[in-house]
């Protein structure tokens, strides 16, 4: 009899485990994909339009919080600078806020694309 029953908790386990673990990282992603629409109707509202700022948003994991990460072209960072102040005002108080610098293209990276 306790062998039966812990045959039938085991095979939930295994069952509902998984299914549990998806639900929250799927929520984790819906949460981040909301944070990242916010953030992309602000800075599409400070520079009325679309820009080259790319704005990527990483969801929090267990060890690590969520990430908000600016990042512009080669003799764009100043998308970055006017930007800072509408972005910070979004991302939460216990996420990180990362921008990028560009780096331009050196003599040696043209030379191996051609």
């Amino acid at each position: 009899m306790i062998a039966m029953v812990f045959a039938l908790a085991l095979i939930l386990a295994l069952v509902v485990g998984p299914l549990v673990w998806r639900l929250r990282a799927d929520r984790r992603h819906a949460r981040a994909e909301a944070l990242l629409a916010r953030v992309r109707s602000a800075v599409n509202r400070r520079f009325r339009g679309e820009s080259m700022l790319s704005i990527e948003v990483h969801p929090p994991t267990l060890g690590r919080p969520g990430r908000v990460v600016l990042s512009t072209p080669h003799g764009y960072e100043w998308l970055a600078e006017e930007a800072w102040p509408v972005v910070a005002a979004e991302v939460p108080g216990s996420w990180e806020l990362v921008v990028r610098p560009a780096r331009a293209a050196e003599r040696e990276d043209l030379a191996r694309a051609a």
